[in-house]
């Protein structure tokens, strides 16, 4: 069995400007049918054939190419040979077989995988695409743009979270050394009152309200060295809107002016409470009054004065 010649690059060229025999044509018709590679090859061939036919300027083919062309018609084993310079027969030859899109090879003078197709090495191509192939980029390299910004995006949730965490934290922090000293001025108070209620020199007044039914009373306790001052009322009645009652310090001797020592309201009960206002130290009482005076207090008692002690 004779062994096929292989087939080249300028073979193909040739087949796609019908310049072959038709034995020549008929092997490169049935060795296309078997060899991807070798389709794929020709669709680019035809590519640039195309654009050649386009071209304002001509150019001359590869040497090889010619050499076996001229070979051809000087054996006259093709009826009729097309001249490779006139572009329009050969865009007509081209347009009588389907034209396939050209795709784009790596390298045209690599040789085709199927061992029959060997692309002559003195034959270079002066055509090629004008789409240059980019490099196929691993799933690695399109990932790692896409991981720096998602880092970039979590990093930065994570920073408005703990500063968000930080705020509220503060605030919380805050509120509570406000609340752990009111606590403690609360208790400091308590303790204050505390010692003015077990304080032996206290002064302890009783005030009545004898009109009514019940009686209103209520008590005070007073230690004059340190200003401390505790009241403590029942049975008192309930207030017209915008009144309030204020407590009056009445010094020991005449003349002497009344302080104010705190205003107050009963609740629905008629308990009401002054705890240690603030008063004067070192004054001695002579007893305590109560008026009705606007609301915010007065800096002179409002007579009648409606409850007094002794």
């Amino acid at each position: 069995m004779t062994r096929q010649p292989p087939v080249t690059a300028e073979d193909l060229y040739l087949y796609a400007l019908q310049l072959l025999v038709p034995e020549e044509q008929t092997r490169l018709q049935e060795f296309l049918q078997h060899s991807p590679e070798a389709r794929k090859e020709l669709a680019n061939v035809r590519g640039d054939l195309i654009l050649l036919s386009l071209t304002p300027e001509q150019h001359t083919p590869p040497a090889l190419c010619r050499q076996r062309l001229l070979k051809q018609v000087a054996r006259g084993k093709k009826s009729a040979v097309h001249s490779v310079a006139d572009r329009a027969t050969a865009q007509h030859a081209i347009a009588t077989e389907p034209i396939f899109a050209p795709e784009p090879a790596p390298d045209r003078l690599s040789p085709i995988r199927d061992d029959s197709y060997t692309p002559s090495p003195e034959t270079s191509f002066p055509f090629r695409s004008f789409q240059a192939e980019e490099p196929q980029r691993g799933l690695l390299a399109t990932l790692l743009p896409w991981v720096g910004w998602a880092l970039a995006v979590g990093l930065a949730v994570s920073t408005w979270t703990m500063w968000h965490k930080a705020e509220i934290l503060q605030g919380t922090t805050a509120a509570a050394n406000a609340k752990a000293a009111h606590i403690a001025s609360e208790s400091d108070k308590s303790l204050r009152a505390l010692d003015v209620l077990r304080n032996s020199a206290a002064q302890r007044f009783q005030l009545t309200k004898q009109s009514s039914q019940p009686i209103s009373n209520a008590r005070v306790t007073y230690v004059s060295e340190t200003g401390s001052l505790i009241f403590q009322g029942a049975n008192l009645d309930q207030l017209p809107a915008g009144k309030v009652y204020e407590l009056w310090l009445i010094p020991v001797g005449d003349g002497r002016t009344p302080i104010p020592a705190g205003t107050f309201r009963p609740d629905e009960r008629g308990y009401a409470s002054v705890v240690l206002p603030d008063i004067p130290k070192g004054v001695v009482a002579g007893t305590f009054g109560v008026t009705m005076e606007e609301e915010g207090g007065a800096n002179n008692p409002t007579l009648p004065i409606l409850m007094i002690g002794a």
